[in-house]
């Protein structure tokens, strides 16, 4: 259903990775992990779009994918990004509608269904976005994502400098839509045990590269590859 091929890039003349090949299958859940700095968040802006491939592509159900980050969202392509980015002068409710509204579904619609989906949301629905906590404005880049009904979503570091009681609530919901909707997602992370209680398999990077692509099993089994790759 989505894969990254041969991606190659970086910024400016500077690579960070090379020769990335990954796939995600319809409704699977997959972890990307590795030490800060491996390349998980440039790989992931090589996914959006967000950079220009030197080598490499983003295939959409078989089909290469555009260039434009918009028209990636329009094929159903959902990102949250490390560090959030929520518009923090507009409440709540108007980041959910204004994300809905742009891919062309019912803000309304996208609104209420956020509210049941994260009801630490409605206390807050009238407030802006950049007077939220950390967590809270977490939870709200992840409703924003969902808003524009991805097929694949994409999750960069979303437990950052988050509360645990959020992170067991991110957890929870990101299964539920998972099992409900059948949206694949793909979780780049440095939390081992985030990503063990929501995803089967898993990619490890290694200096811009994929150096193993395992199970959860194995991975929660072998210390030792925890301890050389991952440092915990």
């Amino acid at each position: 259903m989505f894969k990254i091929v041969n991606a190659t890039g970086g910024y400016g003349k500077t690579i960070i990775i090379r020769d990335v090949t990954l796939n995600v299958d319809a409704g699977e859940v997959v972890a990307l992990l590795g030490r800060n700095g491996v390349g998980k968040s440039t790989l992931m802006r090589f996914a959006t779009g967000l950079i220009p491939a030197i080598r490499g592509h983003v295939e959409i159900d078989g089909v290469t994918a555009p260039t434009s980050p918009a028209k990636r969202a329009k094929l159903g392509l959902g990102y949250v990004p490390q560090g959030r980015f929520v518009f923090p002068r507009m409440t709540v409710i108007e980041n959910i509608a204004v994300a809905a509204e742009a891919n062309g579904y019912s803000g309304r619609t996208a609104v209420e269904s956020a509210m049941a989906d994260f009801p630490m949301l409605k206390p807050k629905a009238g407030d802006l976005a950049g007077g939220l906590s950390g967590g809270q404005q977490q939870v709200l880049a992840l409703a924003r994502a969902l808003a524009i009904q991805p097929r694949i979503l994409l999750l960069d570091e979303p437990t950052e400098g988050v509360q645990p009681s959020i992170i067991d609530e991110i957890a929870g919901v990101l299964k539920r839509i998972n099992r409900d909707r059948g949206i694949a997602i793909l979780v780049a992370e440095q939390d081992l045990d985030f990503c063990l209680s929501i995803a089967t398999r898993a990619y490890v990077m290694e200096k811009g590269a994929i150096r193993l692509e395992t199970d959860r099993d194995r991975l929660s089994a072998d210390k030792q590859l925890q301890q050389e790759l991952l440092g915990v």
